[in-house]
């Protein structure tokens, strides 16, 4: 077993004496408000340090002595890179690169102090081996901000991580150094053990990393630290662990049911997470402010629903694909976000216009306008009031004018407008790479707009498909070679713009915001849903749904999905609009003694009867 180093061949630092006390004054003077500067000097100053000849003893006290500083700088980096798009500007790209660099050049320190410490431990030194598990532990530390800081860029594992984590940990499970703990300042004083570290990466990256939000996947990262000891590893091949390891390769935890064969049962580790799965489960039963049954499961505060759902999944269950991927050749057009998709599924109508049912004010009678209420052919009150149209006194020796004539030149002003009116939102073309029933993979042709997230509402217009359909983004990856390519989950062949409005209990109502009425998917069971954000909306609520000025009052009843861009509910129709009856396909179960309560309190359909 060897792990990848540096040659040793400084006498000297160029920054420097060799010698904790005097790197220890150097980092003190780093110029800490000035982070370019001072990322350039530990740059450099890590890579010396790891090619300086020195003990094992001196090599951990100057790798400590670095490593909070390292810490602070790739923190202070981040800032530049983190909540960008997906594929980063050539200046946040190299910024980026330069924070895994600091930190893969500082594990390198750690585990030249292990390697160095090795034939010490082979010979019984109970000194050496608790440096070297010391060593060990801060290396998969910094291994693991690597690895995490890929994924929430979407990038594969910098080569030949995998291979020296796993190494790391074999060398660990060999000298009995597993199960140990120590206290690391970089993460809150936390005392873990080598084990925990490694299961906490292990967790993390079959957390199906690349369907999650850059926040999701630190806050599975951050919960990871409590979770990871209900995770088991085990090289008992009868263990039914979900994930399997090669310990020899440069390879992450895979399906078991995706393992080759030709692996040697020797080198293969078994990882079960379904511990986990089962305690987030347990969560979502809990009624609110009832603590977990396991004391030991902690969860952090507001970790949400959704996130937790995808968890479950992650690690309890393997998910077979429900179609086919059929390799395809062609292009589509889409639109990102609610928003967008809203404006283009509407016909680009403005959604202000759309929700007052398309009138135009400049042509409503002005009846406060004192000017226009007197005098011949004046617009009178009385007259609109009292339905008088004699009052009107209109001169029609002023309106012969052919009616096909008015109507033609009306639309063909329209069509001019709309021809020469900019869309309010952008359109993308993407390249289709596969398809199936269920959704596409997309290839992006062009730089990829910063909406383009895991969990966002697209709208998918087909080459050959008049109306649009709505899909969700479920997963981002970047391909060194071949850009940008992101799975896209159709949710709904077609859909309705709508705008809806929560009805406050206390009267009134909020304002009406942008949402989607999605037609019954039969074949699923599943009604007539909604999507709206995913702020303002929960089960429970009622709301007023306008269809281009038509207003209907419904109930949210189910939540379908939620992420972090938008919610989907299942919804029954309390009063229709006027002149429209109830859809078929909205959810519309008996009512409970609580709804007819409900609607025994609800006069709305009642005044326009009196």
């Amino acid at each position: 077993m060897s792990l990848k180093l540096p040659p040793h061949d400084l006498e000297v630092l160029s920054f420097s004496a060799p010698t904790p006390k005097k790197v220890q004054a150097w980092v003190d003077g780093l110029p800490k408000m000035n982070v370019g500067e001072s990322a350039k000097r530990l740059y450099n100053a890590v890579q010396e340090l790891n090619r300086l000849k020195t003990d094992s003893e001196t090599r951990f006290q100057l790798m400590e002595i670095m490593r909070g500083p390292i810490h602070f700088i790739c923190e202070s980096l981040g800032k530049h890179f983190m909540n960008k798009s997906v594929v980063l500007p050539p200046k946040e790209a190299k910024i980026a690169a330069l924070a895994q660099a600091l930190q893969n050049h500082l594990a390198t320190g750690y585990k030249a102090v292990t390697m160095q410490l090795l034939p010490r431990v082979r010979n019984m030194d109970k000194e050496a081996k608790k440096l070297c598990q010391r060593a060990i532990h801060r290396a998969i530390a910094e291994q693991s901000h690597v690895l995490l800081r890929s994924f929430q860029l979407y990038y594969p594992a910098p080569g030949g991580l995998w291979r020296e984590m796993h190494l790391l940990y074999l060398i660990a499970q060999r000298f009995s150094m597993l199960e140990q703990e120590t206290a690391d300042p970089e993460d809150a004083g936390w005392e873990s053990s080598i084990e925990d570290l490694y299961c906490r990466a292990l967790l993390l990256a079959t957390a199906k990393p690349n369907q999650l939000r850059q926040q999701q996947i630190q806050q599975v990262y951050d919960a990871t630290r409590h979770w990871c000891r209900f995770a088991e590893i085990s090289d008992d091949k009868s263990v039914t662990g979900l994930f399997v390891i090669d310990v020899m390769t440069d390879v992450p935890p895979i399906y078991q049911s995706l393992m080759r064969r030709t692996a040697l049962p020797h080198n293969i580790r078994y990882f079960d997470a379904s511990a986990v799965s089962d305690h987030l489960r347990v969560l979502l039963q809990l009624p609110a402010g009832q603590a977990h049954p396991e004391p030991a499961f902690v969860v952090p505060e507001r970790f949400p629903a959704e996130l937790t759902r995808i968890l479950i999944q992650a690690w309890g269950v393997l998910t077979e694909r429900a179609f086919t991927r059929i390799e395809e050749q062609g292009s589509l057009t889409l639109s990102i976000g609610l928003s967008a998709t809203h404006y283009f599924v509407s016909g680009k109508v403005d959604f202000n216009r759309m929700v007052s049912g398309g009138s135009d004010k400049v042509l409503d009678p002005e009846l406060n306008n004192p000017f226009l209420q007197h005098g011949p052919g004046g617009r009178r009150r009385d007259a609109y009031e009292h339905n008088d149209v004699w009052g009107l006194n209109v001169d029609t020796s002023r309106l012969q004018l052919d009616k096909n004539k008015v109507l033609d030149e009306m639309e063909d002003y329209a069509r001019q407008q709309q021809a020469g009116a900019k869309d309010k939102y952008p359109q993308y073309r993407c390249d289709i790479i596969n398809t199936s029933p269920g959704g596409f993979c997309l290839n992006w042709r062009q730089d990829v707009p910063l909406q383009v997230r895991t969990g966002e509402i697209v709208g998918i217009l087909e080459d050959d498909k008049a109306h649009w359909s709505i899909g969700v983004i479920r997963w981002v990856k970047q391909f060194k070679d071949q850009g940008v390519r992101m799975g896209v989950e159709l949710i709904a062949p077609k859909a309705e713009a709508c705008g809806t409005q929560v009805i406050h209990k206390k009267g009134g109502a909020s304002e009406y915001m942008r949402t989607l009425m999605l037609p019954e998917l039969k074949a699923i069971g599943q009604p007539a849903t909604l999507i709206t954000p995913n702020i303002a909306f929960h089960v429970g609520y009622k709301v007023n749904i306008n269809e281009g000025g038509l207003v209907s009052k419904g109930q949210l009843i189910k939540q379908v999905t939620s992420t972090a861009s938008f919610s989907q509910f299942q919804f029954k129709m309390l009063v229709p609009a006027a002149g429209r009856d109830a859809p078929e396909d909205a959810a519309a179960p008996a009512p409970t003694t609580q709804d007819k309560d409900t609607q025994d309190d609800d006069f709305d359909s009642l005044w326009s009867s009196l």
